[in-house]
């Protein structure tokens, strides 16, 4: 989904990048499945040069994707219609994304990446009691919990442990697009991704001197959020939505006539007086009343 989204924004087939890591955990060992995904924003063209495209777009992908697992579940029948349905008139419906963490230096990149990886607790969290066998677990003060404790009995916090264990030979942490296995062993084959490489993994991976030497490095394609990604993102979130709900949008339900996007109004106060003009319009019709003569009562 995120290929798509990236390569309809740019216009063009983007090789793109991410990092999937699932966590089945929460709080206190908690079930709270869920998924950490580091994102590349953007992608490499058929030349392998960069182009940049912010995500930006929490709340449309987040429709997009839950269409998409909707979707998914009927297909492979584990869902019907009717819940279907029912979840998505939730107004919590278990599903988020959150796209404002950036990383922008190695000291980020790193805190993050053990993140995602971490175990169900650690020793800085929990003190044991061997008189009482009991255990005090004290959340994070910066999370949701705001440095709550709790107490398990030494046998009700391994439980909590173990229903976490992963299956064997289960990958918990997975790569996709530039970040797969099979595209990481071509970095030094390609000149501009290998230039864009850490520097530490360039160290281990020195390139060979078959290797053509790379074309002067431009600089990356940036697409301008003001004007590029104004244009673009609506179109795209149209294609999307047609994929998933295989509905044309942008097909006119009344004549089937195709429609297109005049203009795009973001200021409130426009926006805030077109609302108020459709509700005028909406008082201001004509009731339709159906003239009848009034009942006949009944003679006794």
């Amino acid at each position: 989904m995120l290929s798509d989204f990236f390569s309809l924004a740019a216009g063009q087939e983007l090789l793109c990048a991410c990092v999937v890591s699932y966590q089945s955990f929460g709080e206190f060992a908690r079930f709270h499945p869920h998924w950490h995904v580091l994102v590349l924003e953007g992608g490499f063209t058929k030349y392998d040069r960069f182009v940049y495209l912010p995500i930006g777009a929490d709340e449309g992908m987040l429709k997009v994707w839950q269409a998409a697992i909707m979707a998914l579940f009927l297909r492979k029948e584990l869902i019907d219609q009717a819940r279907v349905n029912m979840l998505r008139d939730w107004k919590h419906s278990g599903f988020s994304i959150e796209s404002e963490t950036r990383l922008f230096n190695k000291a980020d990149r790193e805190a993050l990446g053990q993140y995602v990886v971490r175990g169900a607790t650690c020793a800085e969290k929990i003190q044991y009691d061997p008189a009482s066998d009991t255990i005090i677990w004290t959340a994070s003060p910066k999370g949701f919990y705001k440095g709550k404790t709790e107490t398990f009995k030494g046998f009700e916090f391994v439980d909590q442990l173990v229903a976490h264990l992963p299956p064997r030979r289960v990958q918990l942490v997975r790569r996709y697009g530039v970040y797969a296995g099979k595209v990481r062993k071509q970095w030094q084959e390609r000149p501009n991704i290998y230039s864009l490489a850490p520097e530490s993994w360039q160290k281990g991976h020195p390139r060979e001197s078959k290797i053509v030497p790379a074309i002067p490095q431009e600089k990356p394609e940036t697409v301008q959020v003001s004007d590029a990604w104004s244009k673009l993102r609506k179109q795209s979130w149209a294609r999307l939505l047609q994929k998933v709900y295989e509905v044309d949008p942008f097909v006119c339900p009344k004549c089937q006539g195709t429609m297109s996007v005049v203009a795009i109004i973001e200021d409130p106060k426009e926006l805030a007086k077109i609302i108020n003009w459709a509700k005028q319009q909406e008082r201001e019709q004509p009731v339709a009343v159906c003239a009848r003569s009034p009942p006949e009562l009944a003679l006794v």
